[in-house]
């Protein structure tokens, strides 16, 4: 049979343990949050460098006639995707601070490695 203070103890130990993989759960969402709205830039990134192909690609087939319609959809389009570009930096930046705040809140310091 244990003792009251042993009964403590394996309790401290079990209440130790519970906050460690909370603490761990909470800094692994936020992370994944950052990664997730990087991803999401590097998705927008890739469309908007799509639609800079096709201007690119449209110029240099209408060297000479002019497709003004086409021209302005395309350039609409292109500030849609960059406005949407910056909502999405502007979310990862603030995912990113929410994350290193988390990170200071559970003791950690050092977020030399994260930046990179």
């Amino acid at each position: 049979m244990q003792t009251c203070s042993a009964l403590k103890q394996d309790s401290h130990e079990s209440l130790c343990e519970e906050l460690l993989r909370e603490r761990a759960a909470v800094l692994s969402r936020a992370g994944f949050a950052v990664e997730d709205a990087l991803e999401k830039v590097i998705k927008i990134d890739r469309h908007l460098e799509e639609k800079m192909n096709e201007l690119r690609t449209r110029r240099n087939n209408a060297s000479g006639r002019k497709n003004l319609p086409d021209q302005v959809s395309i350039y609409e389009e292109i500030n849609a995707i960059i406005d949407q570009y910056n909502t999405a930096c502007q979310k990862a930046e603030i995912q990113y601070y929410y994350f290193i705040v988390t990170r200071e809140a559970l003791g950690l310091r050092r977020h030399e490695t994260v930046r990179q």
